[in-house]
């Protein structure tokens, strides 16, 4: 506010100087206008009279130059020569140059520079006009007047004396053969100046103005208007604010509730500002929390349960070996506690990498990948394994690079392993695996032939630790994380994982994700759904 008032005086400022000099500029333009006159009508000695009787009025140093040797450019000439007399400004306003043509065949300029104006020079300017007056006869006064009036840019007239407001000393000052100066206000209340001087040999007056004269503006009404400004200016700004206070306070009063342990609060987003995206970004951190917390709930009551059951058995066959005598049935403990303990290690590495996805965006090395490839690795491997279920994999009918996707691919192979081995726990005979691109997205699909899933349980098969089954021994198969690292793996890559009904009468499950990241956001938007606050399970109908 400080800034916009220095700026405001000086703009004030610099309006005066400008009216200022408008003011003197109109007085030194007709002034010299008519002093090249004078010269152009007079010639030798009475050229030279008139020049210093010129000087003497105005009080000036007017100089007489020739156009040819004064070192003028060509462009301040032609611009003299076309409109007889010009004002120029100095750097800063501080001094007025005044150029006037002499319409002679010498190319004489009369060239005056001035500092200071002083009241001299409107007495001066009243004198040449009577000279001009007196050079010409009574008759053509009115038209010189008129002709006068145009290079001075304020009114030149002959008055009655009876017209005119003046007081006695005035009117003894002007019998006198004196110049009067006359300060009034007029209808807008501005201040005029009007000079008044006496004719020669006449009963009228010669009239100068009204001239309206720019007021100074004070330096303690300056002040006052100075303080209004800021009172306004402080005012309007904290109008402007409340309303984003209000909103701060709002967010502020959400942190606190979130600290306070209630989760579920949420800022309401009015807005698409600055404060509504930050609120938009404050309510994804605050479900991020929350998922996070939820998870980390889940995660310690489901693995405290899985941890459970082998540390029993691993407890058990050990006071069983303390006890047994018999080597075989030893071994066979021995044998038994050591599956339990890879059954441990399974289940620890499965809860690692689980935990490492749900923490946080992981560093993805993306490249563009062979997704047939990865395919046909994965039921190589699965083969190896000797499960008993014939995978059938379909290959790619797609060419060149949309083979190709951008993905990291120890993680699309993670995916694929944990779906066909999903597939064949629970497939009567069959598994199919295939891939294809659709509109700038790549798809997998692993289906099998067993019981299906019910469309009830379609969104609980994504969550941590869930099954269907209500068992948790060990021919029941996974710890109910390998789903959830598939739906993990695909958010990471701006994709989805859902489930349906597969045409060879079991379960299909499919991962979608852009082909190349950079139409991450543009797939992102024509996936209903797929917003990171939900389920991915509900963008399912987009790909059934």
């Amino acid at each position: 506010m400080i800034v916009v008032g220095l700026i405001s005086y000086v703009l004030i400022v610099q309006s005066n100087t400008h009216f200022n000099m408008a003011y003197h500029e109109a007085i030194l333009k007709g002034s010299m206008r008519l002093v090249a006159v004078g010269m152009s009508r007079y010639q030798n000695q009475q050229r030279a009279q008139w020049f210093e009787f010129c000087k003497t009025q105005l009080g000036l140093d007017v100089q007489l130059k020739s156009a040819v040797s004064a070192g003028w450019s060509d462009a301040l000439l032609k611009e003299v020569k076309h409109q007889q007399t010009i004002v120029k400004r100095s750097l800063g306003n501080k001094t007025l140059q005044v150029y006037s043509w002499v319409p002679t065949a010498e190319n004489l300029i009369i060239y005056a520079e001035l500092d200071q104006f002083s009241e001299q020079q409107v007495y001066g300017s009243v004198q040449l006009i009577l000279k001009e007056l007196q050079a010409h006869p009574a008759v053509e006064w009115e038209s010189l007047l008129a002709g006068m009036q145009a290079s001075f840019g304020f009114t030149l007239q002959r008055r009655d004396p009876a017209q005119l407001v003046l007081s006695a000393q005035q009117r003894q000052q002007l019998q006198q053969g004196q110049t009067v100066l006359q300060f009034n206000n007029n209808a807008q209340n501005l201040s005029t100046l009007q000079v008044v001087a006496a004719i020669p040999d006449e009963t009228d007056y010669l009239v100068m103005g009204p001239v309206n004269l720019f007021d100074f503006l004070p330096f303690h009404l300056f002040i006052v208007c100075g303080v209004v400004a800021i009172i306004v200016m402080g005012f309007t700004s904290y109008a402007l604010v409340r309303p984003l206070l209000v909103r701060l306070k709002r967010l502020e009063e959400t942190a606190v509730k979130i600290r306070r342990d209630d989760l579920s609060a949420r800022v309401t987003v009015d807005s698409h500002d600055a404060l509504g995206r930050l609120a938009s970004t404050f309510n994804d951190m605050a479900e991020h929390i929350q998922r996070l917390i939820s998870s980390q709930r889940e995660m310690t009551n489901a693995v405290s349960h899985e941890l459970r059951t082998p540390v029993a058995r691993i407890r058990f066959g050990l006071e069983i070996v303390g006890d047994c005598e018999d080597t075989d049935k030893r071994l066979q403990q021995i044998e038994g506690m050591d599956g339990d303990i890879q059954e441990l290690e399974t289940l620890i590495d499965e809860i690692l990498t689980y935990a490492s996805l749900e923490e946080g965006t992981p560093s993805l090395n993306l490249q563009m990948v062979d997704i047939d490839a990865v395919l046909a690795q994965v039921k190589k491997e699965t083969d190896q394994l000797g499960r008993g279920v014939a995978i059938e994999h379909v290959p790619s009918q797609e060419v060149g690079e949309l083979r190709f996707a951008e993905c990291e691919e120890r993680y699309i192979h993670r995916i694929t392993q944990n779906l066909v081995g999903n597939a064949t726990r629970y497939a009567a005979s069959r598994v199919r695996i295939s891939s294809a691109c659709e509109g700038g997205m790549y798809r997998i699909d692993i289906e099998d032939d067993g019981p299906g899933i019910p469309p009830e349980q379609w969104e609980k098969v994504f969550v941590a630790f869930a099954r269907l089954d209500d068992s948790r021994t060990r021919s029941s198969g996974g710890y109910g994380l390998g789903l959830s690292i598939v739906e993990r793996i695909a958010y990471w890559h701006g994709g989805v994982a859902n489930v349906n009904r597969s045409s060879l009468g079991g379960a299909k499950f499919t991962v979608i994700w852009p082909r190349k990241q950079s139409l991450r956001k543009t797939m992102a938007e024509n996936l209903p759904g797929q917003h990171h606050k939900k389920r991915f399970w509900r963008a399912k109908s987009s790909f059934a």
